[in-house]
């Protein structure tokens, strides 16, 4: 069959050459330079499968402030690591989605996306990637099919395109962190990675190390809600980064502003208004059909500056807005990589009603309070209520100083604890008043190994001798001192055997312990073994103690009140006392979730065996020493056991000041009674006393 033949039997055969250069004009026309937000716009589309409210065209207007971030990782932008802390459902993963899209369609090369476990990163696949690819038509046929029998196919966790390739992991596994080398890499929820996987250590760490020879020329995105306080990696990330908050003007006023937990109020049905936001500079209401506009027009705003340069505001005028407008990488912001903070406030179809309402089911209840501030705020949580900076403790020191080695007014218990270490002995003294109030009065180090030399234990018997200054001028001694029996036992056994008002303590560390308990007796026996003495152990129950020394701090730090009243449980501090080395040590340890702990160290089948109902622990900060804490939660428990033996209610805290100082103090500013601690209530005048006391004189005489 002649060509001829060939095209009478197939008119309808494209020609030859018709093909060929159609093919060529396609291959030589231009590519657009597309932004990752633009190519998102133009081809990707949202499967109804992986359960968005929006299936269909892909729209960035919808969600504006996922522009920026999921911009900086186009191959162009100098941005090398972008952070984002935000709260859940705002776009972490679809940012993650997009970058693949992209990467597959206009810069083939490898890549890896990270999750917490086996599961998620199943779960990812399934729910969002895979779909996304089989309804996007323009990457559809660019990643290969999943196939079983194929090796050059697509599984679920590795998709192969041409150009490169992704590889879905999880972070509980060593083995799919090894051997590639990766450009582009995406780690999802960083904040429920393990600490250490296979011995190798942190799974971010191993991830990195596979980017090592793209340079400058890798990217990374990391997305999460905030994990714990003291070990919040995304957190830490975020710091590192110019710390981004999106600003948006107000509808009222069109002063720009980031959107705080502040400004959310309850329901106001008076006005008509359900919960609501109020503008920081003009307090109007924010209501939720204000979010579309706010978000279109919004703004990230980097906040961190250099030392010396001015604040950024936290109200900007429209009109200013473009002074402080800052790209990533750019201008004042080129030290440092792009970071992004987002709470729930932003999501497009969150309602601030919603918002309120689990704001209101957690208060007290400390599962929800970790959910909502991780989940809603995009803040770490802190289990132990507060977070203490060792700097603020400093600072509030130096701005309260009162006299050294001498007794407040306020206080009438004198209380001593020692720590004691291989290099030698941590001693502290604490004043104790009304309202739980304490005071540090004197500190000391005595040096010498208290297991193999007596110097300093003949120090410290010097100290627990010494006498204080009183606020009338007297002088009162140490009333009740304990020592640390956790290093150099039978040295502390043989030291307070015969100090009856020194306490062989014994730290316990599970929680709902009392703060001091009952005493055991314990042998001291010489070289032979012989019993030659007995000591009274006191357990000291850590758990609440140290959260009351830390409570104690929080309030120093909180300063008083308008009144100029200190909160109840106050521990104070001078700045004569208390430097930076000592207030380090007294922050030195957290409260953290046993959950937290134990993902570090168990494998992901074992985790399941975790008791939800678990206490949280004390835990020291790695690399800072604790000896400082110890020794004031010695004293706490001391204390406390002195203040229920005596029995200390208001009256007689009064008497006892009195007895102590010897005269009248200052009015008592933490029991807001009328009269000063030191008057004591008296009865009014009763003028038929004395003619009742004759009357039953006589009536007694009478019956003689």
């Amino acid at each position: 069959m002649s060509y001829h033949d060939t095209r009478l039997h197939f008119p309808e055969t494209p020609h030859g050459s018709a093909i060929l250069f159609s093919a060529l004009a396609a291959a030589s026309k231009p590519v657009d330079a597309l932004t990752i937000s633009e190519w998102a716009d133009r081809y990707r589309k949202v499967s109804a499968e992986s359960g968005s409210p929006w299936p269909g065209d892909f729209r960035t207007d919808r969600v504006p402030y996922l522009r920026e971030p999921q911009d900086c990782l186009h191959p162009d932008h100098p941005a090398r690591r972008i952070t984002a802390r935000w709260a859940a459902q705002l776009g972490k993963s679809t940012a993650i989605e997009n970058w693949f899209g992209f990467t597959v369609d206009q810069a083939p090369g490898s890549m890896m996306i990270v999750l917490p476990t086996l599961e998620e990163a199943t779960k990812f696949n399934r729910v969002k990637l895979q779909p996304t690819i089989d309804a996007s038509p323009r990457i559809a046929h660019k990643v290969a099919p999943v196939s079983s029998r194929d090796e050059q196919g697509s599984t679920t966790a590795f998709k192969r395109y041409a150009g490169g390739f992704c590889q879905i992991v999880n972070a509980g596994s060593s083995k799919g962190l090894q051997m590639v080398s990766i450009k582009n890499l995406a780690m999802d929820e960083v904040t429920g990675y393990p600490r250490d996987v296979d011995g190798r250590g942190s799974p971010r760490d191993q991830a990195r190390a596979r980017q090592k020879m793209y340079g400058d020329l890798a990217k990374e995105w990391q997305g999460s809600t905030p994990g714990i306080v003291g070990e919040c990696v995304i957190s830490a990330d975020f710091e590192a980064g110019d710390q981004r908050y999106y600003y948006v003007p107000c509808p009222h006023c069109d002063v720009f502003q980031a959107l705080a937990f502040e400004q959310l109020q309850g329901p106001a049905p008076e006005r008509g208004l359900s919960a609501h936001l109020a503008c920081q500079s003009c307090a109007e209401p924010i209501v939720d059909g204000h979010k579309h506009d706010m978000l279109a027009r919004g703004q990230w705003i980097a906040t961190r500056v250099h030392e010396g340069e001015p604040p950024v505001p936290a109200l900007i005028p429209a009109a200013e807005l473009p002074d402080w407008i800052c790209p990533p990488c750019e201008g004042r912001c080129r030290d440092w990589q792009p970071s992004y903070h987002l709470w729930a406030a932003y999501a497009p179809r969150e309602r601030f009603a919603d918002i309120w309402s689990r704001w209101k089911d957690a208060e007290g209840d400390t599962t929800k309070l970790r959910t909502f501030m991780q989940q809603d705020l995009a803040e770490p949580y802190d289990p132990g209520g507060v977070a203490v900076e060792w700097e603020k403790i400093v600072e509030a020191a130096k701005a309260h100083r009162y006299p050294m080695r001498s007794i407040p007014a306020e206080a009438g218990l004198v209380i001593s604890a020692a720590d004691v270490q291989s290099y030698g002995i941590k001693w502290t003294v604490l004043a104790f008043g009304p309202g739980d109030q304490s005071w540090l009065v004197d500190r000391e180090v005595f040096v010498g190994a208290p297991d193999q030399v007596d110097d300093a234990w003949i120090a410290l018997a010097d100290a627990l001798g010494r006498t204080y200054r009183t606020a009338g001028g007297g002088e009162k001694g140490i009333d009740l001192s304990g020592v640390d029996s956790g290093f150099a036992t039978e040295r502390v056994y043989r030291f307070c055997a015969t100090r009856p008002n020194c306490f062989a303590l014994d730290g316990r560390h599970a929680a709902g312990l009392p703060w001091l308990g009952t005493p055991v007796k314990k042998d001291i026996r010489d070289q032979r073994k012989r019993i030659i003495a007995k000591v009274m152990l006191y357990p000291v129950g850590l758990y609440d103690v140290k959260t009351a020394v830390m409570a104690g701090l929080a309030n120093f730090v909180l300063g008083p009140d308008k009144a100029g009243a200190w909160p109840r449980g106050t521990l104070h501090l001078t700045g004569d006392l208390c430097d930076e080395e000592f207030a380090k040590e007294l922050t030195a340890e957290r409260l953290v979730d046993p959950d937290e702990e134990a993902r570090a160290t168990v494998g992901r089948r074992a985790r399941n065996l975790i008791s939800p109902k678990a206490p949280r622990e004390w835990k020291k900060i790695l690399g800072r020493a604790n000896d400082w804490f110890d020794a004031t939660v010695y004293a706490f428990a001391i204390g406390w056991h002195l203040r229920h033996k005596r029995r200390l209610n208001a009256a007689r805290w009064a008497e006892l000041l009195l007895e102590v100082h010897g005269k009248p103090a200052e009015p008592d500013l933490f029991e807001a009674a009328e009269a000063g601690p030191f008057q004591k209530k008296t009865k009014p005048a009763d003028p038929d006393r004395e003619a009742r006391r004759e009357a039953r004189r006589k009536k007694w005489a009478s019956r003689q």
